[in-house]
């Protein structure tokens, strides 16, 4: 950390869920952070609008799911799109098996109330114009309504978007393509609603997408495959979207007041690194794909919440070498893969050929059958997300997977959740096993380590031991009367101990932990 006293802080640029995610992370862990956005008010609109089970699982982990659950619908059906049969996400294993239905501009709301109430700053109306960084820190030129001024960080955080100032300023390249075809998005009063509030059709002809807002207005999300070269500049009207929506889902929705429409044509791109010294990229700043699955929103939050624990602990002076760096290392093939998949998704659903139409026809069919549905929603609720672990380590078959929620017995005189024990952004270790032999090697890292020694509960079997990280994925796991590689997982993610004697076990035995699962 820089002893520039003016520098011990980070300036996220940006306040779109992504900035406002990550200013929650960094200032629960005690970072001064600063939110510089160009925008004078949160705009009313926006395209993403739906909260996948692994953000709200993130967001648990915090304390802060419960309001975005009030606030929001959970749907549990998601339509096929054939009129009939639905995506059933009570198949998963989570406690949210359900696609929570919120505008963006209410998650917006949300995220920036909780990252104020924990000490961060949100500066609104302040451009970012320049920005030059030396071994110190980072000075920015920001330009207000009637003033220009300098500040200065000791590291900034690009979450301004696509058109990402802070990417160009600092020479990063976006690598990729723009698509010819464009979709339809518009928040449309609906005078006869479908029966289901979220639908979808999918005919020869295109896609039609319906979603609930607030005070009757509704989501149209159309994919008109007789309009997709029109400019992107043609005003989108009543007209044409009463006749896609007839052409297409077969109905007449009864489209009325159009509060507002964009026709758009996407990008899929990849900044070519992620990192430039203290300048660091987020959200669609560092990636953009087409909307297809509605990931763009999801993989934004989970990108702060990998880098969040991550920066704390350098700008605090404690972390290990290079655990700045695994953010890109972790977080930029997991971009790579969603713009494959967003891409042959994308030329899927556009082709027009007979081929593309049998395909359609008999995925349709296939995705009827129960069974097949999991391993497609675990991936489209985040679950199936798993952290490739550094080559060579020696870290456990469960390393870099995400836990799924669980009691945990004998970690307390009462019952609690394992969501719970991360709440304070520590690592946690939780040894299952008789004589707690991992808890014994974790206790030199009582302070950045939490450490319980619980019996977990449910029907999943688990190593005995199991050391998570603060953003809820697994850092090490394996046997805990023999916790081979923890000590090297320790001083991999978490640095050095400190000094200290060697700790007593714990007097409480698994013996009183057995009792209580009793």
């Amino acid at each position: 950390m820089s002893a520039d006293p003016a520098a011990a802080t980070v300036t996220v640029i940006g306040a779109g869920p992504t900035g406002l995610a990550l200013a929650c992370e960094l200032a629960a862990a005690g970072v001064h952070c600063r939110v510089l956005e160009k925008r004078p008010r949160r705009v009313a609109w926006s395209r993403a609008m739906g909260l996948e089970p692994r953000t709200l699982e993130m967001f648990d982990m915090r304390g802060m799911a419960e309001p975005f659950v009030d606030r929001g619908r959970p749907w549990r059906l998601q339509p096929l799109g054939d009129r009939a049969h639905h995506l059933d996400y009570a198949l998963l294993d989570t406690s949210f098996p359900y696609v929570l239905i919120l505008s963006q501009h209410h998650t917006e709301e949300l995220l920036e109330k909780r990252a104020v109430e924990l000490g961060a700053e949100i500066v609104r109306d302040a451009e970012l114009t320049g920005l030059t960084q030396d071994d110190t820190g980072v000075t920015l030129e920001v330009r207000g309504p009637d003033h220009r001024r300098t500040e200065r960080a000791a590291y900034v955080v690009g979450c301004d978007g696509v058109r990402s100032r802070v990417r160009e300023l600092s020479g990063i390249g976006f690598t990729g393509r723009s698509y010819r075809e464009s979709l339809v998005v518009a928040d449309v009063r609906l005078t006869a609603p479908p029966a289901a509030l979220v639908d979808a059709r999918i005919a020869p002809r295109g896609l039609v997408a319906v979603f609930p807002l607030d005070d009757g207005v509704f989501r149209l999300v159309v994919l008109d495959r007789d309009r997709m070269r029109l400019p992107v500049e043609q005003p989108v009207t009543p007209q044409e979207l009463t006749d896609s929506v007839l052409a297409v889902f077969g109905e007449d929705l009864g489209v009325g007041e159009v509060v507002w429409a964009s026709r758009f044509r996407s990008d899929q791109r990849l900044a070519d690194r992620y990192r430039e010294g203290r300048v660091l990229l987020a959200g669609d700043a560092a990636h953009t794909h087409l909307p297809s699955g509605g990931q763009g929103l999801q993989m934004g939050i989970q990108d702060a919440f990998n880098l969040g624990w991550k920066l704390a602990a350098e700008v605090q002076g404690r972390a290990p070498a290079a655990l700045l760096d695994s953010y890109e290392a972790e977080r930029a093939p997991v971009a790579r893969r969603v713009l494959r998949q967003t891409d042959r998704a994308f030329r899927f659903e556009t082709s027009r050929s007979a081929l593309a139409n049998a395909a359609r026809w008999a995925g349709m069919r296939l995705m009827r059958v129960r069974p097949l549905q999991r391993p497609l929603i675990d991936d489209l609720a985040g679950l199936t997300l798993r952290y490739r672990p550094a080559s060579g380590a020696t870290t456990g078959r469960m390393t870099g997977r995400r836990l799924p929620d669980t009691p945990l017995y004998g970690a307390g005189p009462s019952v609690t959740r394992l969501y719970e024990q991360l709440r304070d952004q520590r690592f946690l270790l939780v040894d299952q096993s008789p004589d707690g032999r991992a808890a014994a090697v974790a206790g030199h890292w009582a302070g950045p380590v939490r450490t319980v020694r619980a019996v977990a509960g449910g029907r999943r079997r688990w190593p005995t031991a199991l050391l998570l990280r603060p953003d809820g994925h697994v850092a090490w796991s394996g046997d805990g009367a023999r916790p081979e590689g923890l000590r090297d997982a320790l001083h991999t993610w978490v640095g050095e101990a400190p000094q200290r004697p060697e700790p007593r076990l714990p007097e409480r035995t698994m013996d009183d932990a057995m009792e209580e699962t009793a």
